[in-house]
């Protein structure tokens, strides 16, 4: 029974170092990716560098930083309450083996005196001589054997109570080492954020200070893009007459329904347009980041990447379109997969053209870089005429 019991626990606390283990494996793993993220982030910031003006798509960059300084902060936190779980767990045991160092000894000591009392042998062999029978003096030589066996095996169990606080001990020095280490990097990773929510108030302020002039151009940008999304709905119109469906619903052939059944069925499971990168323009109407009184609505959604990235079908289809859209526009290249159609706007060094057939993840084309704006690419999908929010396509 009491072996069953010492299993159970040595059990338990092997599940709980386990989990301990997990939990910092999964920690480090988020704070990992989270830093990798900074750094791409500070990779697009130095793209942009040589602009020495301050642009909405600056400050997004800047604020996507924030948000993931912040998230490594979190994270740090949570990695000093794990040392500080493990080392209070390791003081407690420390006080328990301690305590049961104490008594060994205490029990070991009575022991040793009692038999120091007793070290005349005569005693001994008296003891047992004057048995009254056999099983008697039997019975007494057995007793002073097992004290001398437990003598041996007490001595034996502190030794690897000794033992076993020594490796307590040193992992609560390594414990509290890494919780110092954590404590220290918390400290400069703050000092990090409040120089880059510094960074951010000046653009903020910059931004601000520009703001009859900014007004005018995203008031322009909102005009530019209303004339796109109108010249876009007769191009894609054409295609659905053209297919012989109605005015808003594409009549599909047999294998661009397969294809169609296909793409509704990855919906949250398409790959990004893109290798890397963050969305820095939502879909549908959002007020400005500066200016909260203009609206700007977004067919699709602006993801920012680094400069000259490729940009990938995010699907097997075939190209309808390779468009040059009116307004100071670089290229859009449109896929359509059955009755859905992915839309792909900024692009330059276009490597397909209408009427080719692309597999999932084929390079298209690279981003257009500007040197305020940095790489945005504008991603749009749609279901014969009907505009989908991009994001809840894509692969999280």
């Amino acid at each position: 029974m009491v072996k069953g019991i010492k299993i159970l626990f040595l059990s338990l606390v092997l599940i709980s170092q386990n989990t301990f283990a997990q939990s910092i494996a999964n920690i480090r793993k988020e704070k990992e990716k989270s830093e990798k993220e900074i750094n791409y982030l500070n990779k697009l910031l130095g793209e942009t560098a040589s602009s020495k003006s301050v642009s909405v798509e600056k400050l997004n960059i800047l604020q996507q930083k924030i948000v993931q300084s912040k998230r490594v902060l979190a994270l740090l936190n949570s990695e000093v309450k794990y040392f500080q779980d493990r080392i209070s767990q390791n003081e407690s045991r420390i006080g328990e083996l301690q305590a049961e160092k104490s008594s060994m000894l205490d029990l070991y000591a009575k022991l040793v005196y009692n038999t120091w009392k007793k070290r005349d042998k005569t005693n001994k062999l008296m003891f047992i001589c004057s048995s009254s029978d056999f099983n008697q003096a039997y019975n007494r030589y057995k007793y002073f054997q097992q004290i001398q066996e437990y003598s041996k095996r007490q001595l034996k169990l502190i030794g690897q109570v000794n033992d076993s606080l020594d490796l307590k001990n040193e992992e609560l020095k390594k414990l509290v080492a890494e919780r110092n280490a954590t404590l220290n990097e918390i400290s400069q990773k703050n000092k990090d954020l409040e120089l880059q929510q510094t960074r951010q108030n000046q653009y903020i302020g910059d931004l601000q200070k520009k703001e009859k002039e900014l007004r005018k151009k995203l008031e322009a940008e909102n005009r530019r893009q209303q004339k796109l999304a109108a010249e876009l709905n007769k191009l894609i119109t054409s295609q659905i007459k053209k297919s012989g469906g109605s005015s808003s619903v594409y009549k599909m052939t047999p294998e661009e329904k397969l294809v169609s059944d296909d793409f509704q069925k990855n919906r949250g499971r398409l790959p990004w347009p893109v290798a890397e990168g963050f969305i820095s323009k939502r879909f549908g109407v959002s007020k400005d980041l500066i200016y909260k009184r203009v609206e700007m609505d977004n067919s699709g959604i602006g993801i920012t990447t680094s400069k000259n990235s490729d940009v990938r079908a995010v699907f097997q289809g075939e190209v309808t379109e390779v468009w040059l859209p009116p307004g100071n526009y670089n290229y859009m290249v449109i896929i359509r997969h059955g009755n859905y159609l992915t839309m792909y706007l900024n692009l330059i060094d276009v490597k397909v053209k209408k009427g080719q057939k692309v597999k999932t993840k084929d390079v298209i084309g690279k981003v257009g870089f500007d040197s305020e704006k940095g790489s945005v690419l504008n991603f749009e999908v749609w279901k014969n005429m009907e505009k989908l929010n991009p994001e809840l396509w894509l692969a999280k």
